[in-house]
């Protein structure tokens, strides 16, 4: 360590000049005191050196901490082994602590994206095409877009995490990914990592995460909601809930949906392999038994992804046999909007892009997040849906959320539903979604408010390290 051999340097200075003859006897007794005081200075400190490096402080920022204490003007966090350590305006700063002078700036914790698209090594069936006559001439041309897979698939199993590039959401502030494919599959959990002093990447938290499915109008797509949903006792054979972990069954620890400190994520079963699913639902000993009976006990949610209003009420008249399933339902703002009096409010979460919407088949604008909010209904967003808008608003990644904050959306529900929220429908909230003791020290930066016009990103740390800028 370079601090350890200057200090090394300064001792045998201090040493030469206690030995040399023209020092009196008293001036070697002093001399001998203060050697003797600074050797151990140098070695308290040479032995804490890494602890001072594990020991860091943000200092004068106004942190948004999306906890119970709200905001925090000229607060002060103070981080040590990757997680928060305490937090607040009068925060005593160990002396080993690295200082960071944050002054004028805002911190946000880390955005939890919770519908993070990826595409996986999987069949997709072929589009559909037609045959048309005309003027006696036979053409053959496209009926429409391929239909929606209903074969089962694992995305960590289908997933090459190095190939896809994550680099706009981490420059956007993303920490942590709810990494999901269309179709009928399982998730993944992911978060941010620092690979190097130059590098940051994403690594997989948690293989198993939630049951996603993707419906449209089609029989087919219905069909596996239809049919999975239903308890394998009534299709003649036994429940198989036993198959297998549930959700929070870890030695007894964790709530339900919660993977909880300690527990290594949330668990959403322990399903691999393939299985038809839309033919006949699962059996007692499928893979996919253990995701639809959590799912239909309401131990972890479902994840639908609905292409139009109509997929909307389908599904819920699929949905409203099982009182007890939890359902997060990713869809355009324009079909909530249409379908906003079907949404019970004790079973929904909708995510959506931080957008706002027009009506259907009118130009007047609506601010769909603020109906939710007005019913009560969970709501969280997703940055990466709409990739286009995504990749555009990099520099300014909240300026969508902005405008929806300017059209009556409170502004402490639009920063739960970018963090909290998401975090909470994960199970994941004991470990990020919000600055507090104990959790990841996943934050933000911002070089102003937030939610004005140009405030950007200036800096963005994981588990308490900087990443690069």
């Amino acid at each position: 360590m370079r601090f350890a051999k200057q200090s090394t340097f300064m001792l045998m200075v201090v040493t030469s000049c206690a030995n040399t003859e023209c020092c009196n006897c008293a001036s070697l007794r002093m001399f001998g005191r203060i050697r003797t005081l600074l050797a151990l200075l140098l070695w308290i400190t040479c032995t804490n050196y890494s602890y001072a490096q594990r020991t860091l402080a943000i200092t004068g920022a106004t942190v948004e901490t999306v906890s119970d204490k709200g905001a925090l003007d000229s607060a002060t966090i103070l981080i040590q082994d990757g997680k928060i350590a305490a937090i607040g305006p009068e925060i005593q700063i160990p002396i080993s602590a690295q200082i960071i002078d944050a002054r004028g700036k805002t911190i946000l914790p880390g955005i939890v994206d919770p519908y993070f698209v990826v595409t996986i090594g999987r069949n997709t069936p072929a589009a559909t095409t037609r045959t048309v006559v005309f003027n006696g001439r036979t053409f053959t041309i496209a009926g429409g877009a391929p239909s929606i897979a209903t074969e089962f698939a694992k995305v960590g199993d289908g997933l090459d995490i190095g190939s896809v590039n994550w680099q706009p959401a981490l420059r956007s502030g993303i920490t942590t990914f709810h990494v999901v494919s269309g179709g009928y599959a399982q998730s993944l959990f992911a978060r941010a990592a620092i690979v190097s002093q130059d590098e940051t990447d994403v690594e997989v938290l948690e293989p198993n995460g939630r049951l996603l499915v993707t419906a449209s109008n089609e029989t087919k797509s219905l069909d596996v909601l239809r049919n999975n949903l239903k308890p394998a006792d009534s299709r003649g054979g036994g429940r198989g809930a036993a198959q297998g972990p549930t959700m929070g069954s870890r030695g007894g620890s964790g709530r339900p949906g919660s993977g909880g400190p300690g527990t290594g994520g949330p668990i959403a079963g322990r399903g691999t392999g393939r299985s038809s699913g839309a033919s006949g639902g699962p059996t007692g000993g499928s893979p996919t038994s253990t995701l639809w009976n959590d799912v239909r006990d309401g131990r972890a949610p479902i994840f639908i992804n609905v292409n139009n209003a109509s997929a909307i009420l389908h599904t819920d008249a699929i949905l409203n046999s099982y009182p007890k399933a939890r359902i997060a339902l990713v869809a355009s703002g324009a079909d909530v909007f249409s379908t906003l009096e079907n949404l019970d409010k004790e079973r929904y979460t909708v995510i959506l892009p931080p957008t706002m919407d027009r009506k259907p088949n009118s130009a007047e604008r609506i601010n769909v997040p603020r109906l939710l909010s007005e019913k009560k209904i969970r709501f969280a967003f997703s940055l990466s849906l709409g990739q286009s808008d995504f990749q555009v608003h990099q520099p300014t990644p909240l300026l969508g959320l902005s405008m929806l904050i300017r059209a009556g959306l409170d502004r402490q529900q639009a920063l739960r539903a970018l963090t909290l929220e998401p975090a909470k429908l994960l199970g994941i909230d004991r470990q990020v979604g919000s600055l507090e003791v104990g959790k990841r020290a996943d934050f933000v930066i911002f070089d102003d408010d937030p939610f004005s016009v140009n405030a950007g990103i200036e800096q963005v740390f994981i588990a308490g390290e900087a990443s690069h800028e």
